[in-house]
């Protein structure tokens, strides 16, 4: 066999999907090294993240096995052939989960019993965190993301009152944080903190948008755009879109218009995205979960005319194209854009 130089062969496994990568593996040690290199697994996950991330969602939904006291999550992929591909199913204990959007292609879930799971359903590795004294305390919401100040994973705990909790996967441990901050932290809609360009972002009980800088561990709270000031809070949300923090303000009388407004953070302040603009069903319940390449279209999970389903919006036209899903049938579930990688879930 031809002598390949390492830098060809670094190439063109850069370029090669994860899939692909892991059978490979398993030729000979070399492959091996070089494929586990951290420094490998950035240059592939920054490579594919700029040309295949906006062409992939993971959809997760969840089990319930009552007969042995066991809950199932199953992950499934959508790629442009809008044919639903299982990934990973995952048997846990039993307990009601919430899953969190896909972070550099790992994905943190949480039961309210206390329990968190990062997993990498592509490479279907999964870690357990380790449980610490305060898991018999009920906390408020749970979020994950990448410190890139530390070049690090965190999943951080949100207690009540004055608490929080952080672990690191650096470390491997949980790090207890008590603070005073005013206004409190509490969740409105009791949903988990949106996570966006290193910071967690939600809108606390007294109506502020509050920030969590993930590497600095402080808070600041972010102003809001003039013409949402005197809004009903609850019919505002965040989600992130295409690694931007963004607000929906669904807070319109005939419920067939939303507008999404992006935080542009380092001039502080906001951008108009766009207005999504239904004819005749109410839309106060689509929520948009990702953009694609082309940023005409936004990808929407809703509940028009009352079932759970994709679908997208064309910014230009306003017109909406429904995403039939073969080869999955639930209609409860969890979406967000999704990028297959190598990042190991452990410390």
């Amino acid at each position: 066999m031809a002598f390949i130089p390492s830098p060809i062969i670094y190439n063109i496994l850069s370029k090669l999907p994860v899939k692909s990568l892991a059978r490979f593996k398993s030729l000979n040690k070399l492959y091996c090294s070089l494929i586990n290199d951290p420094h490998f697994i950035n240059a592939h996950f920054k490579n594919h993240s700029v040309v295949h991330g906006d062409l992939c969602l993971i959809l997760s939904c969840i089990e319930h096995q009552n007969l042995n006291n066991t809950t199932k999550i199953h992950f499934f992929t959508i790629k442009d052939n809008e044919h639903a591909m299982i990934e990973y199913s995952i048997t846990v204990s039993f307990d009601t989960y919430h899953i969190l959007p896909s972070c550099n292609g790992l994905i943190c879930f949480y039961g309210l019993h206390g329990s968190v799971h990062v997993c990498n359903p592509t490479t279907k590795t999964i870690v357990n965190l380790p449980n610490i004294d305060d898991d018999l305390q009920s906390f408020q919401s749970c979020g994950f993301g990448f410190d890139g100040i530390n070049g690090t994973y965190k999943v951080i705990k949100f207690f009540d009152p004055h608490k929080i909790e952080i672990f690191t996967t650096v470390n491997g441990s949980w790090n207890k944080i008590r603070y005073t901050y005013s206004p409190c932290f509490g969740f409105q809609h009791h949903q988990p903190p949106v996570f966006a360009n290193g910071f967690f972002y939600w809108f606390s009980i007294s109506s502020s948008l509050v920030s969590f800088d993930i590497g600095k561990e402080t808070f600041e709270t972010i102003s809001l755009p003039q013409s949402v000031l005197n809004k009903d809070k609850f019919k505002l949300y965040l989600v992130e879109l295409k690694g931007e923090l963004c607000m929906v303000d669904k807070d319109f009388e005939d419920k067939k218009r939303v507008d999404i407004w992006m935080f542009k953070g380092n001039e502080e302040h906001w951008v108009k995205l766009g207005t999504i603009v239904h004819r005749s069903e109410p839309i106060d319940t689509t929520r948009p979960v990702g953009i694609k390449a082309n940023k005409k279209e936004i990808l929407l999970h809703g509940f028009i005319k009352g079932l759970g389903h994709l679908s997208c919006y064309n910014m230009e036209t306003g017109g909406f194209r429904p995403i039939n899903i073969e080869g999955f049938t639930s209609h409860y579930f969890h979406v967000s854009q999704h990028v297959e990688t190598l990042f190991h879930v452990g410390h």
